[in-house]
């Protein structure tokens, strides 16, 4: 039996999105999966086969419909939106839901709810005195994934480390700046960064790829032409399942991301930058997540 409060606070979630920040929209984070599951080992691609089929025969009607509208893209790919529309549901129910067990490491705060499992609010610039990061965050949620993925591979557990892995790639979930020069008083990830631009702001500026990824693509196609301009043998994978170095990646683009003021218009370049900076920052993440995939359920 499908769940009912989950599936009326889903739908009540669909109402409110535009006002809910993201890392990455929907298409963004359905590519970076994409991408992801593009690299999988052969034994490894059959076992996320699995568990994405076991979430997605989970979810309700309204989500599997959302799921099914992104064209070219896997069941596992599709999956990883699915976090941005289930925040206010507790956790333990996520994984109930898919008749699962939640890590108790996932567990431990007061705070059951997973909005607070996509970002941290690390103060810029560095030299800020103002300390912004909550607990949970996503550097403590994507570490303990990882750990207990590669002990007991759960449906939900995979679900969160796709969505993870794609915002710990997005440089506003990594950063925030005190819109007072004497009180600390966060712009929430850039969201109260105001800009002229159809997004509103500069958090879902770069939550739309700089309007790349408002334009609908073919998943599969999308992923396999951002692979063949970033190969993975160009870029820096580094350890698997090193959140800390993706964070502090997004972290140090805070320069460049800040470098349009507030209510201004940005650039022709600052567009051109940013763009490559998505693409690059996207193809990165779908790597990684593979990395990490492949890696845990090497040993199964």
């Amino acid at each position: 039996m499908k769940n009912t409060s989950l599936i009326v606070t889903a739908v009540a979630s669909l109402a409110l999105l535009p006002n809910v920040a993201h890392a990455w929209n929907y298409q963004g984070h359905v590519t970076v999966a994409q991408i992801a599951y593009q690299n999988l080992d052969t034994a490894a691609r059959t076992q996320v086969d699995v568990l994405a089929a076991k979430a997605y025969q989970s979810m309700p009607e309204d989500i599997q419909q959302k799921m099914d509208s992104f064209e070219g893209a896997s069941q596992f790919a599709k999956l990883a939106m699915v976090p941005d529309l289930i925040r206010k549901i507790p956790a333990e129910d996520i994984w109930v839901q898919m008749g699962e067990t939640i890590p108790a490491s996932l567990n431990q705060w007061d705070e059951k709810e997973t909005g607070a499992w996509h970002y941290i609010n690390q103060a810029y610039p560095a030299t800020s005195q103002c300390d912004f990061i909550h607990v949970p965050n996503i550097k403590l949620v994507a570490s303990y994934l990882f750990d207990d993925f590669k002990q007991n591979p759960q449906a939900a557990s995979m679900m969160f480390m796709s969505h993870v892995a794609g915002d710990s790639h997005q440089p506003m979930h990594s950063i925030s700046q005190s819109l007072s020069k004497n009180t600390c008083v966060t712009d929430l990830g850039a969201n109260k960064h105001t800009l002229d631009v159809p997004q509103k702001d500069l958090h879902h500026l770069w939550d739309s790829g700089m309007g790349l990824l408002d334009t609908e693509h073919n998943i599969n196609d999308f992923a396999t032409d951002l692979q063949l301009a970033y190969p993975s043998t160009t870029m820096t994978l580094g350890k698997t399942a090193d959140v800390d170095f993706w964070v502090t990646e997004s972290y140090q683009l805070a320069d460049f991301g800040y470098s349009v003021a507030i209510d201004a218009k940005p650039s022709e370049s600052y567009y051109s930058k940013g763009t490559e900076l998505v693409k690059q920052r996207i193809t990165l993440a779908g790597y990684r997540l593979a990395d990490e995939l492949n890696s845990a359920l090497a040993q199964k």
